[in-house]
Order: structure tokens, then sequence, then C-alpha cells
């Protein structure tokens, strides 16, 4: 098992990239890997490495459009998405299992701009109480690719690639 993998979790595929000098840690450790991952998403939002394996997937409860749940390959819940109604900017806030007590908020993201062409959000980690946003997740040539920026800036940490 690799150094910091969650049991019952699969281990990412590795391809050859230089080691990341600053991860940054959202969920837990247990969830950084020591090394880039290349991850695809399939329509039925099952998150996979390039050799299939299962390690995220995201699922909602019956009848329900506002709650969403991220889960590790085990089955376990990472994170609860909620929508935020009545908001201008589309906000959605992730807490930590299935709380949605303040004190468990990991981050929020909301659009960018109230009208866009591309999809663009601001992701402002829980702590982070100001107008500059941690991240920024940016739509791509197509709906089916993804940028993830740090804070304002053109430093990519991560891109995705919509698997059908």
């Amino acid at each position: 098992m690799a150094t910091g993998q969650a049991p019952g979790n699969p281990i990412p595929a590795m391809r050859t990239y230089p080691p990341v000098e600053h991860p940054v840690v959202v969920i837990g450790p247990q969830y950084l890997a020591q090394y880039p991952v290349d991850l695809g998403v399939n329509s039925d939002f099952k998150v996979s490495d390039i050799n299939g394996t299962l390690i995220f997937q995201v699922k909602s409860k019956l009848l329900s459009l506002r709650r969403r749940f991220l889960k590790d390959a085990a089955g376990n819940t990472l994170v609860n998405l909620r929508h935020k109604i009545r908001t201008m900017h589309g906000r959605w806030e992730a807490f930590r299992g299935e709380s949605k007590e303040q004190s468990d908020l990991i981050f929020t993201a909301k659009k960018s701009k109230l009208f866009q062409f591309k999809t663009e959000l601001d992701v402002f980690l829980g702590n982070n109480k100001g107008e500059v946003p941690d991240f920024k997740v940016k739509e791509g040539n197509s709906e089916s690719s993804c940028s993830i920026l740090l804070g304002d800036s053109n430093t990519m940490l991560a891109q995705w690639l919509l698997w059908w």
C-alpha cells in the first residue's frame, strides 16, 4: 500500500512525472497521491485511472437534485455536496462526510460570472472568507475537458477529460 493510501482504496496507476513540490490537501492526506495521476470521469460520474480502476464516484439520493455525495472506491462518503437555493451564482457547498454543519465545510464553489458561455467556477476553501478564490475551475475547448488553476493565476494544478 502506498504511503498515505486509505485502507480498502485502490492505488491509482502511476505514470512517469516529476514529483509534486507543494501538494494541496483538500479532503485528507490519505487521498493525496505523491505523483500526478491520470483520471477520467465517465457519464455515470465514476472517476477511474488509466487502467479503468475505480477511484471515486459521485452518487445522489433518490429524488434529490440538490445533494450529491463523493464516495471513495470502497463506498465511504467523503464529501456531501449541497446546491444552495436562491443564489445568483449557483453556489455549491462541500462538507466533510455526510455532515451539513458549518464546522465541517471543506469548500464552496460558485460561478465566476453571472453569465457565461464556458463554465468557470471560483472555489473557496472553508477557511477562506476573502474575495480571491483558492482555485478556479475552467471548462476547456469542449464541455468534456476542464482545468483547475491555483487562485486567480494561470498555474495549472490539474486537468481532466470526461470519458464517455
